[in-house]
């Protein structure tokens, strides 16, 4: 074999583990539902949807889009083990509170389900109190502060003691005596108005569910990264002169370790020559395949089997061991870079 040849096998990174087959004993209960509902006819699957609550509803979206190269017999198992616990569950009957609430409007006549169903949730209990359980105080309180005080009254004695107080506690001290007034004014009001308070508060908190995460911090530095050097160490350079953390923060993200493997080969060797030892075998150990074979090749034959073998023996560490690792790893490499040894990918063109 020619030398450049061999040379070539031997800086080769190691490959990575062909993916396991995905069997039923290593899927979620939310990854069989998702099957489940691929595999269900249409009608089938909107009515059960329809019974769970909305945050049920986005898991199961969100399971859904991961599902990929599934195998017949997968799921075929996966329908068998739904029927076998479908008529499991059919063998024990319902409580009488579940018969009232579920099944008892569906056998009276059209005309007066609405009435008998609302009459038997509202006595019987909703879950209101739950779901209201399930948001913090502040944002019960910052809700209730647009509606008008009769409906905050109203809304604190429907959702239950536990809650309403902790709600009180978050307003001002003269609101909680104007409240505290009108709830123990208020004995009686129509069902109507109940279930209207009620889905109104609720409509009003679900909106201000599923936030979208946008990136903050990280998205700013890629931002930045990619204005004109001179423009981005502008801003990096108020924030510092400012006093903010800011800078150095966002100076730092800026670059993250992934992107040093765009580096040339010339540059990863320099850098291999300041960086720690510990920190490189555990960011490394974190690192993608391609890019943990750039940094490999450019050591000996020798180190790179030594610090596979480290890798090897290092276990599982902890992500925050690991992000440390690659940030002083990444902090190394802008150092070289802002002293002419390296070029690192920070800013876009410079402006004609």
């Amino acid at each position: 074999m020619p030398a450049a040849s061999a040379q070539r096998v031997e800086n080769k990174a190691p490959e990575a583990p062909a993916p396991s087959r995905r069997t039923v004993a290593n899927l979620s209960g939310m990854e069989k539902a998702a099957i489940l509902v691929m595999y269900l006819q249409h009608d089938t699957a909107r009515a059960m949807l329809r019974r769970l609550a909305d945050e049920d509803v986005k898991k199961l979206g969100m399971a859904i889009a991961g599902i990929a190269d599934i195998a017949d017999d997968v799921i075929e198992a996966v329908v068998g083990d739904f029927i076998v616990s479908l008529q499991a569950v059919s063998l024990v009957p319902c409580t009488g509170r579940t018969y009232a609430q579920s099944v008892l409007p569906d056998l009276v006549d059209e005309s007066r389900r609405h009435v008998v169903a609302g009459a038997i949730r509202r006595r019987v209990g909703s879950d209101f109190a739950e779901f209201i359980k399930s948001r913090t105080p502040q944002a019960v309180a910052a809700v209730l502060c647009d509606e008008h005080p009769q409906v905050q009254a109203v809304a604190l004695l429907r959702m239950g003691p536990e809650n309403a107080s902790r709600v009180l506690l978050s307003l001002e001290p003269e609101r909680q005596f104007d409240l505290t007034v009108r709830m123990a004014k208020s004995e009686r009001v129509s069902g109507e108005l109940a279930d209207d308070v009620e889905d109104t508060i609720r409509g009003a908190l679900q909106d201000q569910d599923d936030p979208l995460p946008i990136g903050g911090p990280q998205s700013t530095a890629r931002i930045l990264g990619r204005l004109p050097r001179e423009k981005n160490q502008m801003v990096i350079s108020r924030l510092r002169n400012e006093g903010s953390e800011l800078g150095e923060r966002l100076q730092r993200l800026m670059v993250v370790f992934e992107d040093l493997g765009t580096l040339e080969d010339r540059a990863i060797q320099a850098l291999l020559r300041v960086v720690e030892r510990p920190d490189l075998v555990l960011a490394l150990k974190g690192a993608s395949p391609e890019l943990r074979g750039r940094f490999l090749k450019n050591l000996s034959k020798r180190a790179a089997t030594d610090m596979i073998d480290e890798m090897e023996v290092l276990g599982t560490p902890r992500k925050a061991q690991l992000r440390q690792a690659q940030e002083n790893i990444t902090a190394a490499a802008q150092r070289l870079h802002d002293d002419g040894v390296i070029v690192l990918a920070i800013g876009g063109e410079e402006e004609a």
